[in-house]
């Protein structure tokens, strides 16, 4: 007598018991529980190398600014005198991108709309960038930097000066 699947005796259907589709499922959910929390972590990686990536960029692009018009003052953004924090706001946006004070209409920065509204730049978090400007050294909420520029996204809590912030100096 050939046997075939699912096929028993005397030509009757004989489907999966509900004990064998429990147990399925529950191996199932195992499975899904272990990939998870690296599925979780993978994003949480790729988010911290994109804000890297962007602070860096914000970094350059100041840096740029002051090299073209050699201080704060003539570029018509950033502090008269000393060290100001800033938040990337959608000032600076239109600035970057060649518009508003930028009397020169160089892009130094392009913008994508998935990266910006209405309060300026955002991180993958949905917070918005910081930056630090001064002339030769900075003051970020981190501590004094020897550098015309700093940028920093506040990371995963919102918080700045805790462990997770992405900086431009690291």
């Amino acid at each position: 007598m050939k046997v075939e699947a699912a096929i028993v005796r005397h030509g009757e259907w004989r489907g999966f018991t509900l004990i064998e589709l429990l147990v399925v499922i529950v191996i199932i959910m195992m499975l899904a529980g272990l990939l998870l929390p690296a599925l979780s972590h993978a994003r949480e990686v790729a988010r911290r190398t994109r804000a890297k990536s962007e602070v860096r960029e914000i970094d350059t692009a100041f840096k740029a600014v002051l090299s073209d018009y050699r201080n704060w003052t003539i570029a018509g953004i950033g502090p008269s005198s000393g060290t100001a924090n800033y938040d990337v706001n959608f000032t600076f946006v239109t600035y970057l991108s060649g518009g508003g004070a930028n009397s020169r209409r160089i892009v130094y920065m392009e913008f994508d709309q998935a990266s910006t509204n209405s309060t300026g730049y955002i991180d993958p978090w949905k917070n918005v960038y910081k930056v630090a400007l001064g002339a030769g050294t900075v003051s970020p909420p981190q501590g004094v930097i020897y550098r015309d520029v700093a940028a920093w996204s506040t990371g995963r809590d919102g918080v700045v000066a805790t462990l997770d912030d992405v900086k431009s100096w690291e």
